[in-house]
């Protein structure tokens, strides 16, 4: 666990209001609260969409980027402790999902588990990489590598200044991602549903279906046309079930 320094961070960005429920939607690699706006208006207002905004990107891109996975969750952690006045479940995208995954177990650990766990565009997190690490490469071959992935997060026609930023940030959350060492324990007393884009270059479909091993509760998939990214292209018709579960 990190220090109180970390912790005092403010990193979660919604309306004041009196919900039925909240839904904290965690970003991918490279992404920030702002991946998340359009989503606000596709919810119920009795769901209050709760966006994680990590440091090192948008308004927090004065404070350096989180490397590990324990200091992502001990950011979060007392944030959401103090929003679970009523249910909070959480949906996460890649590196987002394997966030929400180690939110989940913390919030078990004190005894507030999450209401559902929504995940998609990452493969179960007891399953091992299929692909080599990319992370330690420099900046060039690391962009070329994210290109030959089609999940590049850097933005295309940008300046290089700004191409450079994003491809350490990216590399940052990517160093979170591959670097980290899933550790067996108890399913979650949460039921999981996962989102998974047909043509998903770096997913599989049996990679998804694994995550039905990590809860002793209900177990759903839904699957999209779509790459890497599908989650924005068809994002209406995964708040709509997201909203319909939470009712």
């Amino acid at each position: 666990m990190t220090g109180s320094r970390l912790s005092k961070r403010a990193v979660l960005r919604y309306e004041p209001s009196q919900p039925a429920a909240r839904l904290v939607c965690l970003p991918h690699a490279g992404a920030g609260a702002t991946s998340f706006t359009r989503w606000l208006e596709l919810f119920p207002p009795e769901i209050s969409v709760v966006r994680v905004q990590l440091p090192g990107r948008e308004d927090a891109a004065g404070q350096p980027p989180l490397r590990r996975m324990g200091d992502v969750v001990d950011v979060l952690l007392p944030e959401i402790m103090e929003l679970s006045d009523v249910p909070v479940a959480m949906y996460g995208h890649s590196m987002g999902a394997l966030v929400g995954f180690e939110l989940a177990r913390a919030l078990s650990d004190e005894g507030r588990p999450p209401a559902h766990l929504f995940v998609s565009g990452r493969r179960a997190p007891h399953l091992p990489a299929r692909r080599a690490t990319i992370h330690h490469l420099p900046d060039d071959e690391f962009l070329d590598a994210l290109a030959d992935t089609g999940m590049t997060g850097v933005p295309v026609g940008r300046s290089a200044g700004f191409r450079r930023y994003a491809a350490r940030l990216v590399k940052a959350d990517l160093r979170l991602c591959e670097e980290h060492v899933h550790r067996a324990r108890p399913r979650l007393h949460c039921p999981i549903t996962a989102f998974h884009g047909a043509g998903d270059p770096i997913v599989d479909p049996d990679e998804v279906q694994a995550w039905e091993e990590h809860t002793d509760v209900a177990f759903a998939t839904h699957f999209f046309p779509g790459d890497h990214f599908f989650h924005q292209q068809h994002r209406a018709d995964l708040a709509k079930i997201i909203a319909g579960v939470l009712a």
